[in-house]
């Protein structure tokens, strides 16, 4: 389990000025390569010097990697969303339906799999539950949950569709499955639902 400094600062909200948010997107895109790398080895200073912004700016928006992270995982899953509402608009059969959300699902299962860092701060971090950060985490859950919802006919659907997606990563991480059989799985179990109407999901 990984636990957070327990003097964290508060983070400040995502800048609205040209200028900063200009940065503050600079400071994603550098984590995303970080990402690829285990949760300890991920320095928000790091981050800041290869996207060119102060360490003061940095930890002003980021005051600690799994801010950063989660930061990242919720844009990438705001684009899974724009992605999945295109879909969702050009499907009329079952079939349809049911390769759509089996991609999304692949993807997110990928994205997991290719960001460790990401995937321990979503299954392995202890968060006491009135810190700011188990805010962001759940604002992140959400977002999966809705975006496979929009898919497979609902949030209680996409739910159990993500926290297969964590365990299965959980099983590649330890051995006990190969990344092609998890995929294998994960396809079967998207299969078995039967989407019946798109839900209409925030």
């Amino acid at each position: 389990m990984l636990e957070l400094p327990k003097d964290l600062v508060s983070m400040e909200a995502a800048p609205t000025t040209p200028r900063l948010a200009e940065r503050y997107g600079r400071m994603l895109e550098a984590t995303a390569d970080f990402a690829r790398l285990e949760y300890p080895e991920v320095e928000v200073s790091a981050v800041a010097e290869r996207a060119g912004v102060s360490a003061s700016t940095a930890y002003r928006y980021f005051p600690s990697a799994a801010h950063l992270l989660l930061a990242l995982h919720r844009r990438q899953l705001i684009e899974l969303r724009e992605r999945v509402a295109k879909r969702s608009r050009s499907y009329a059969s079952r079939e349809v339906r049911t390769r759509h959300l089996t991609g999304a699902a692949v993807e997110l299962l990928q994205m997991r799999l290719s960001q460790p860092a990401v995937n321990s701060c979503l299954d392995e971090l202890v968060v006491p539950a009135d810190h700011e950060l188990a805010r962001l985490i759940g604002e992140v859950d959400e977002l999966s949950w809705s975006v496979l919802g929009r898919l497979g006919g609902g949030a209680a659907r996409g739910k159990s569709i993500v926290l297969m997606v964590s365990g299965l990563v959980a099983a590649i991480r330890t051995g006990r499955l190969l990344p092609v059989e998890a995929e294998q799985q994960l396809k079967d179990a998207c299969a078995l639902l039967e989407p019946t109407t798109t839900a209409r999901l925030a």
